[in-house]
This record gives structure tokens, C-alpha cells and sequence, in this order.
């Protein structure tokens, strides 16, 4: 969950009235590096816990969820100010935190 909510966190300090570049900068950087390093490990689990038939599948179903918010970003930019589509963007990155929380904590519990 550290994957998505340090991105978040970045983000939402990016989002203050004034918009620097240096911050902006500096919380895209570190967004990428996240997800740089969630990326393999998602494909790990994948591969171990879906099976090789029905990896095309899955993955598609997910595909179209996520490009509708990626077209609703998208389209954010051009009606909303920066500052805002950041706290959204950061909002859906601490959504995601609290998701994989939730689902490392469910593990926990059934293995106990």
C-alpha cells in the first residue's frame, strides 16, 4: 500500500494554491519511481496467482475501468486548474492505498 500512498501523498502537496514547478517536478519523480516499482512486482503476483489461461482475460477486464478515469483526467485537465486535478489524481491514488491495505489486512485474518 506504500506503492500508491506515497505517490498520493506527493501529490496532494503538490496541489497547494501555488503551483511551483520544482515541487511538481520533484512529486512526478517520485510518482514514477512508485509505480516503476509496483509495476514488476504486480506482474509477479499475476503470475502467480492467476492462471496463465486466463491472464488475457483478466487483464482486459481491467482494461476499460482504467481508461475511462484516464480519459476523465484527461478531460479534468481542460475544465479544472491544475491544483485540482492533482488532489483528484491524489485522491484516486489514496483510494488505491486503502484498497491494498484492506486486502493485505483480509490475507492477514485468513491466515491467522
Amino acid at each position: 500500500s506504500a506503492s500508491m500512498a506515497v505517490p498520493a501523498s506527493c501529490l496532494a502537496n503538490a496541489s497547494s494554491a501555488t503551483i511551483c514547478f520544482e515541487r511538481v517536478l520533484v512529486s512526478f519523480v517520485v510518482l514514477e519511481f512508485s509505480v516503476g516499482l509496483f509495476n514488476p512486482v504486480a506482474g509477479t503476483l499475476r503470475s502467480k496467482y492467476v492462471p496463465d489461461n486466463l491472464q488475457g482475460a483478466i487483464l482486459n477486464i481491467f482494461r476499460l475501468p482504467l481508461n475511462a478515469v484516464v480519459v476523465a483526467g484527461t478531460y479534468a485537465t481542460d475544465v479544472m486548474p491544475a491544483s485540482q486535478v492533482f488532489m483528484l489524481v491524489s485522491g484516486c491514488f489514496f483510494a488505491a492505498a486503502l484498497i491494498q491495505s484492506t486486502m493485505i489486512a483480509s490475507k492477514k485474518t485468513k491466515r491467522d
